[in-house]
């Protein structure tokens, strides 16, 4: 793929979600994406086939940047859970999450490319970058996790996100503020230490 058309695609996906978060995935059209890219039908169609693989690629491609961002920030000598929680929520508990998420949901009966794209692209990605994080501590004596390490990364995430995204895709919880963020990371990694720090 060339430059040009590598750069066409950020910005036809781009577009691709600035509708999806005006009308929804279910209104959300091949032919209004279009529009708003100001690209043709035929090309949204020849590169993608359907809106369900758009949008599958527009996932792909923002969980690629979740991965890189984790991979670049904590290489495995880090031992901040703080920023490392902060990192997490900051591309997980967004606005932009959201209205990803619900798209998945919405899917689900129709094709479920969408939420296989998160679990695969996105989820997996960043529980092996969480993990890695976490074996990198307790290999450098900071952590004992007398059940593995997986299971510390299961405890781990589930104290930093919780039921966070259930009930943000369902709206009860709006996207959270960077206090917010801040706040819930904290503790996370407060309480993290004081099931494991030796």
């Amino acid at each position: 793929m060339s430059e040009d058309q590598t750069t066409r695609r950020a910005e036809i996906e781009a577009a691709a979600f600035k509708v999806l978060e005006r009308v929804g995935y279910k209104k959300a059209s091949m032919l209004q994406i279009a529009k708003e890219a100001k690209a043709s039908n035929e090309t949204l169609y020849a590169w993608y086939g359907n809106k369900q693989s758009l949008f599958q690629s527009l996932i792909v491609a923002n969980a690629g940047a979740v991965e890189e961002a984790l991979e670049s920030t904590f290489t495995g000598d880090s031992d901040d859970l703080f920023a490392l929680g902060k990192l997490v929520l900051g591309f997980t508990a967004t606005q932009k999450a959201i209205i990803i998420n619900r798209a998945a949901v919405a899917d689900v009966q129709e094709t479920g490319l969408l939420s296989q794209a998160i679990e695969t692209h996105a989820r997996q990605a960043m529980l092996r970058c969480i993990k890695a994080q976490l074996a990198g501590m307790e290999a450098s004596g900071k952590f004992t996790f007398e059940h593995g390490v997986a299971v510390a990364t299961e405890v781990y995430v589930s104290l930093l996100i919780g039921e966070l995204q259930m009930q943000q895709s369902l709206g009860s919880v709006p996207a959270l503020s960077q206090d917010e963020i801040e706040a819930r990371s904290r503790r996370a990694s407060s309480l993290f230490g004081k099931l494991f720090e030796n």
